[in-house]
């Protein structure tokens, strides 16, 4: 597998001198050149999950028109009666990609020239650039005042059990503001929110708390070879396409597997990454409202918790750096439940068999026979790599399946 730069880099040159492909799936193609844009970036996952959810709900609107099958996401209004769904489609996405990623505006740029090649010029073509436009910018009003770009500041007082920045870094809440953020489908962040984190006192916080102890250390000798081959696999840190864009990857090997068409795959991925995005800001509601320590805070300092079956050990360190927000529940298992119920919805059963590379661990590639498979394997992941407890994985993941399987049975319904 080669390293995000040089993937990225074939991907542009791809678009440069083989434009004739974009006939083939339009839609995938997009959606490539958005998950390289979060490489480059380095973009969080819930910011990535929300562009991501944009970027598909315009390109699907797009495509719609006057007589589409499914209800548009958005409220357009005088959608013109004859227009090129193909330069719809490529004017929302670059209209709407330009906005996220200002900076990779030449990329975005030359994919819609690579895409017009393919349509012929006339009326129809104007008509459907001034359409995808129009869509991609009522969706960007739309999303403008979300709360996504507000300024909040998180102050966390310390004691057992309150999350505190972390070592080695120690750098201050990320997104504390996406707790609030306005969902996408969800009718508030808190639909879903799960109980909590695992009291303190009792043997169950004990049995946690050694499992990530043992099996999370960095130098810990309880975990497996595959087990941290899982944990690294599965990091997607900094320069990856984020957990949400690893979800984005299977469901292009369901639109591919499946033959869909154009439009199918576009309300695939519209419905996938509304999806996602609720499923990032139904976790981030619940981080900030249970605000629980990181497992390198909680062992370092287990003398505090009042337990005692959970020794100390102030010299203990994670096998990955702990991510500077609260701990429960574990954005891996929320993303990726999200995911697996959408997909499982979509697909009409869990069976589908796909593979996954890895951004952060180059060469190594996964094999699943289930979307539920990967789902449970990304959770695990956190606890081999000592920066999640187990609660934080299982409430994670159910909290993903309601929001995955609501926002499959209420968006983008058949209207004809």
């Amino acid at each position: 597998m080669k390293r995000p730069g040089g993937r990225a880099a074939s991907v542009w040159l791809w678009l440069l001198c083989a434009s004739a492909a974009w006939a083939a799936n339009p839609v995938l193609k997009w959606n490539a050149l958005a998950l390289d844009a979060i490489r480059f970036a380095n973009t969080p996952p819930p910011a990535a999950s929300r562009h991501l959810a944009i970027l598909h709900v315009a390109i699907h609107d797009a495509i719609q028109g006057p007589d589409g099958t499914h209800a548009a996401y958005g409220s357009h209004t005088n959608p013109p009666p004859a227009f090129s769904r193909e330069a719809a489609l490529a004017a929302a996405a670059n209209h709407v990609l330009r906005y996220s990623y200002p900076a990779f505006t030449p990329t975005f740029d030359a994919a819609l020239e690579a895409q017009f090649v393919g349509i012929p010029e006339g009326t129809e073509r104007t008509a459907g650039l001034a359409w995808g436009r129009r869509v991609a910018l009522d969706i960007l009003r739309e999303r403008e005042l979300d709360g996504a770009t507000y300024g909040v500041e998180f102050r966390s007082s310390p004691g057992p059990g309150r999350w505190e920045p972390t070592p080695p870094l120690f750098q201050s809440a990320l997104l504390p503001q996406w707790a609030s953020l306005k969902p996408f489908v969800l009718a508030r962040p808190d639909q879903f929110r799960p109980p909590g984190p695992t009291p303190l006192a009792g043997a169950e916080w004990a049995r946690q708390f050694n499992q990530v102890k043992s099996l999370g250390a960095t130098n810990g000798t309880a975990r497996t070879r595959e087990q941290t081959e899982i944990a690294w696999f599965w990091a997607d840190g900094v320069g990856t396409e984020s957990p949400p864009g690893r979800w984005n990857e299977v469901a292009q090997q369901l639109a591919l597997a499946r033959k869909l068409s154009t439009a199918e795959t576009a309300r695939l991925l519209a419905l996938l990454n509304l999806a996602l995005a609720d499923a990032g800001i139904a976790c981030w509601d619940a981080k900030y409202a249970h605000n629980y320590w990181r497992p390198i805070a909680a062992i370092r300092a287990a003398a505090s918790d009042g337990n005692p079956d959970t020794a100390p050990d102030p010299q203990w360190r994670p096998l990955l750096v702990t991510p500077p927000f609260p701990e429960y529940p574990s954005g891996h298992s929320t993303f990726s439940g999200a995911a697996a119920a959408l997909l499982e919805a979509y697909a009409g059963g869990d069976r589908f068999a796909f593979a996954l590379r890895s951004d952060g661990l180059f060469g190594t590639e996964r094999r699943y026979r289930r979307f539920s498979e990967a789902a449970q394997e990304a959770g695990m992941s956190r606890i081999y790599g000592g920066i999640h407890f187990l609660g934080a994985n299982v409430d994670g993941l159910k909290t993903g399946r309601q929001i995955g399987t609501y926002v499959f049975r209420h968006a983008l319904p058949r209207i004809r």
